[in-house]
């Protein structure tokens, strides 16, 4: 009995280990490539990923205001592997310099980014759900945030 679990447990730490050295490529990012849209009564928000080399993806988002008939928001966006490690790198208008987000965890359908010295936001959280939508989760300090509920731009019409 004690081999058994002495050989259960091995698998178990095995596996997670497995899991979390998935994390240090853009490689296992691979599911957010694609244009990915959302829309309410008010915005339609875009999203855009596209795998520019083996170790970056690059992106975009825009926000267009339906009040305002005009885009109010855009960002360009990178994934990048360096040193083991990957990063979200968010450019957008209101920051002078790109702000950079670690992947602190993934899974084969989640990807947690995180920068806790950044004002806001302090952490993206994307998932791929069951019906191959994307929801990102937007958070800061206690609790604040949004999300957003992308489908993939060829499947707006299904």
């Amino acid at each position: 009995m004690f081999k058994i679990l002495s050989c259960l447990s091995l698998c178990l730490i095995c596996q997670s280990a497995l899991a979390a050295k998935a994390c240090d490529t853009v490689e296992s990012l691979t599911w957010l490539v694609g244009s990915w849209s959302s829309q309410n009564s008010k915005y339609k928000i875009n999203e855009s990923w596209q795998r520019t080399s083996a170790k970056t993806f690059e992106g975009s988002g825009s926000t267009f205001s339906v009040e305002k008939n005009r885009i109010v928001s855009s960002e360009t966006l990178r994934l990048v592997e360096m040193s083991g490690e990957v990063f979200y790198v968010a450019k957008v208008a209101s920051n002078e310099l790109p702000i950079a987000f670690k992947l602190t965890h993934c899974t084969a359908n989640t990807a947690v980014f995180e920068n806790s010295k950044h004002d806001f936001p302090k952490k993206l959280n994307y998932q791929m759900n069951t019906d191959k939508s994307v929801t990102v989760f937007i958070s800061g300090d206690e609790g604040k945030g949004f999300s957003i509920d992308f489908l993939a731009e060829d499947n707006r019409n299904e």
